[in-house]
C-alpha cells in the first residue's frame, strides 16, 4: 500500500489505469473509497490517482487545524510520490476547493479541472439553508452507529426524488463510506478549512480549460454556486444536472463519467 510522508503526515495514495494522469480528490469527511462508482470509468482511459486526505481513511489523522491550502499541499505531495509533473484534476465538494487551490498555488501542475459541487467560497458563497448549516455542525456528534449516522445525513447530501426512488444505490454508497468511519475531530477539523475557504477574487487567474458540474437541487452547496464558478473561470464550461442533489456522482453516474471522459479527451 503506498503511502507518501509529507510535513509529518502520512498520506494514502493508489494509481489505476493507464493514459494522462488524472487526479481525483474527495470532498468533506469522504476517503477515496466514495469513488468506487467513477474510479473504474475513468481508469479505460486514464492514470487516475486517488488519495484519502487528511483525517480520513488510511491517511494521518492529526488533531490540529486543517486548511484548503494544507490540504492543497498534500495533493502537490501525492502528485510528487506518483512521478507525476502535471495532470488532470477532478475534484468533489471539498476535494473541488482544494483543486482550486492546488491550480492557484501550482498552475504548472494543473493541466485542466473538473470541479464538482463546491464553491469558491467567500462573500460571494451562497449559504444552504440554516437548518442545513446546523446539521452539518452537528454530524460530528451524533451518537448512531456509522450507518444511523450516514442515513441521518442522507437528505443533505441526496434529492428527495433520489432517496425516495433509489434506496438501494444509497446503502450501497453508505457501506463503503462505514468501511473507514471518519473521526468527529477530523470531520469538524475538514469542515472548519472548507468554511475559511475563499478564492472568489482570485478566479479570473485560473486559465486552464474547467468543467463545472452541478446538481440544480443540490442543498449543501445551492446551484447558484456552481453558477458563480462557471461565469468568473475564464475557459469554463458549467454542466447541469436537472434534479441531482449533492452527490450528483451516484444520482447520474453514467451521465457525469461520460461527461468528464468526453471533456478531458478533448
Amino acid at each position: 500500500m503506498p503511502f507518501v510522508n509529507h510535513e509529518n503526515i502520512r498520506l494514502y495514495y493508489e494509481i489505476h489505469g493507464q493514459g494522462e494522469p488524472l487526479l481525483l480528490i474527495m470532498g468533506l469527511g469522504y476517503h477515496s473509497l466514495s469513488w468506487h462508482r467513477t474510479l473504474p470509468a475513468l481508469a479505460k482511459h486514464f492514470q487516475v490517482i486517488v488519495f484519502d486526505n487528511r483525517g480520513v481513511g488510511k491517511s494521518s489523522m492529526p488533531e490540529k487545524p486543517y486548511s484548503i491550502e494544507i490540504m492543497a499541499n498534500d495533493a502537490r505531495a501525492v502528485l510528487d510520490a506518483a512521478s507525476v509533473e502535471s495532470a488532470h484534476v477532478f475534484g468533489i465538494s471539498m476535494g473541488g476547493m482544494i483543486a482550486q487551490r492546488l491550480a492557484l498555488a501550482y498552475p504548472e501542475r494543473v493541466r485542466s479541472l473538473v470541479l464538482g459541487c463546491t464553491t469558491a467560497g467567500g462573500t460571494t458563497h451562497v449559504q444552504p439553508s440554516p437548518e442545513i448549516s446546523e446539521l452539518m455542525v452537528a454530524r460530528a456528534a451524533l451518537t448512531g452507529t456509522p450507518e444511523e449516522n450516514a442515513w441521518a445525513a442522507a437528505p443533505i447530501v441526496y434529492s428527495q426524488a433520489f432517496i425516495q426512488k433509489y434506496p438501494e444505490l444509497i446503502q450501497e454508497d453508505i457501506e463503503k463510506r462505514i468501511e473507514m468511519v471518519t473521526p468527529p475531530h477530523c470531520y469538524l477539523s475538514q469542515l472548519q478549512a472548507c468554511l475559511a475557504h475563499d478564492t472568489s477574487n482570485e478566479l479570473d487567474k485560473i486559465t486552464i480549460p474547467t468543467l463545472v458540474i452541478h446538481g440544480d437541487a443540490d442543498e449543501l452547496v445551492p446551484y447558484k454556486n456552481g453558477v458563480n464558478l462557471a461565469e468568473k473561470i475564464q475557459r469554463a464550461e458549467l454542466f447541469t444536472i436537472p434534479g441531482a442533489g449533492h452527490i450528483f456522482f451516484t444520482e447520474a453516474t453514467d451521465m457525469v463519467n461520460n461527461k468528464v471522459i468526453q471533456f478531458l479527451g478533448r
